[in-house]
């Protein structure tokens, strides 16, 4: 799944150059339907995730276990890909970042 996720990313930050270097509305389109897959998909990843979600070390400075590296890597890329479609979803509506 880690694997799968960081791949994923990879896609996400080709599009993400696709944009920048032809910044049209079909481009957006495709890349939001795409993102959306991916969202998606590390969506079922996040929930379905059987590995250890949680450090055995305890941190007192916070006052709770800290997340393993592998539920990390998942969970960081959910949420910057989320990010990415509603940037994608506001340049659609007219409302371009780019």
């Amino acid at each position: 799944m880690v694997l799968i996720s960081i791949l994923l990313d990879l896609i996400a930050l080709g599009g993400y150059f696709l944009v920048t270097a032809s910044a049209t509305q079909p481009i957006f389109w495709l890349l939001t339907i795409v993102e959306g897959v991916i969202v998606v998909i590390l969506v079922g990843f996040f929930f379905s995730y059987r590995g250890k979600r949680r450090s055995r070390f305890y941190d007192p400075d916070i006052g709770a276990r800290p997340y393993t590296v592998h539920f990390s890597i998942i969970a960081v890329s959910l949420f910057v890909n989320g990010a990415a479609l509603f940037v994608y979803i506001m340049a659609i509506r007219g409302n371009s970042i780019f």
